[in-house]
């Protein structure tokens, strides 16, 4: 039996980093934590307005794979026109999972900027999809964590 390919889709802003008013990312150890212990549950792939450089030296510090993924965005995401969705990454976000040579068996998606045209689309997926939308003045929490957790095992 081929193991479950989980797919975790994670923003930086408003859930590694929850004052978002500060562009340097200050990790703390508990939330470092909980980003291997989700590692541990599927691939973490970048879905933030990050850079690479970034996100390559972020994958460093947490001790993840260096094959990483990370989604790329705009540079002007929330004005672009193709993304017209209240969810700004959305459009992006489907358009990468649409061009996976192998589907996922499921998806979860951490973003603080989560709309209910996101909640559609995770409805409509045809494999499970978990939304985790961390308040972004708190960010990730053990909470978030425990739910992943769940809908993991009941895959």
């Amino acid at each position: 039996m081929t193991p479950p390919r989980v797919l975790i889709l994670l923003d930086v802003d408003g859930v590694l980093n929850p004052v978002a008013q500060h562009p340097r990312l200050v990790l703390s150890p508990a939330r470092a934590l909980l980003v291997q212990r989700l590692a541990a549950l599927g691939d973490i792939v970048w879905a933030t307005t990050w850079s690479p450089t970034h996100t390559f030296h972020l994958t460093r510090d947490l001790e993840l794979p260096s094959a990483t993924e990370g989604i790329a965005f705009p540079r002007d995401l929330h004005v672009d026109p193709r993304a017209p969705a209240p969810t700004p990454k959305l459009h992006w976000i489907a358009r990468w999972l649409a061009r996976q040579d192998e589907p996922p068996t499921a998806v979860v998606w951490i973003d603080d900027l989560l709309r209910p045209d996101a909640v559609d689309w995770a409805a409509a997926q045809p494999y499970p999809t978990l939304l985790v939308h961390p308040e972004p003045r708190v960010g990730l929490a053990p909470e978030h964590l425990d739910a992943v957790t769940a809908f993991v095992a009941a895959l």
